[in-house]
């Protein structure tokens, strides 16, 4: 088998790294349990060559180029904190790209990235920056997930209006619990990580398969993988 190069500049390359399977149960933004967790600075592959980030770099269009080339792209190399770094260049490639989805991810994994490296202020912001693209959300899962993403930027008027909305959706039982769970801790302006698990009362069931819609199946089905 051939070695994978760059698909940006040609540059060899690593395989994509796959992360192990979780252990440990989710925080309620779904960042994955140990012992993924910890592998989080291998998620990005850099391209040593042309500066190009991606999980895969030997998937990345040639048309990702512009984008690496660009001013704003090189900025980031004196702007963003280090750690953060190739999940930034990551967002900004699928921003110009058109797929806000995956901007928002890579987003939220440079908050995580700064999480660990104790950067309470730079985490804020870019939650604060996940939150904006997931406002018109109507998904069950990226909905729970931006509630967690207000509440751990600071944003707690925001986030308990964010609660109350969720509310008005009619969510499931589930939903419901950890919807409450995160009013609790906005009251108390909690700013701290949270396991998926905390917020439901044992013994934990997946849900009936009458709740019915894909998201909310899929949602399920990530929370109660072991």
């Amino acid at each position: 088998m051939s070695q994978p190069v760059c698909g940006v500049c040609g540059h060899p390359c690593r395989a994509a790294f796959r992360a192990p399977q979780p252990e440990i149960a989710p925080d309620l933004d779904m960042r994955p349990g140990e012992p993924a967790r910890s592998t989080l600075p291998d998620w990005i592959q850099v391209c040593s060559a042309c500066g190009a980030a991606a999980p895969a770099l030997a998937e990345l269009p040639a048309a990702a180029g512009a984008v690496v080339k660009s001013d704003d792209y090189r900025l980031l190399s004196t702007t963003a904190l280090e750690e953060t770094l190739p999940f930034r260049r990551w967002a900004l490639i699928r921003e110009r790209q058109g797929d806000g989805a995956q901007q928002a991810e890579a987003l939220l994994q440079a908050a995580w990235a700064a999480d660990d490296s104790a950067a309470m202020s730079e985490a804020a912001k870019l939650r604060g920056e996940v939150a904006a693209l997931w406002a018109d959300t109507q998904d069950v899962e990226t909905g729970l997930r931006r509630l967690d993403v207000m509440r751990r930027a600071g944003r707690f008027e925001a986030a308990e209006a964010w609660a109350a909305e969720l509310g008005e959706r009619g969510p499931d039982e589930l939903a419901r619990t950890i919807i409450n769970f995160q009013r609790a801790r906005i009251a108390d302006r909690d700013i701290g990580r949270h396991l998926i698990s905390s917020a439901l009362p044992p013994p934990a069931h997946a849900p009936h398969v009458s709740h019915g819609k894909r998201a909310t199946t899929g949602f399920w089905s990530r929370l109660f993988r072991k």
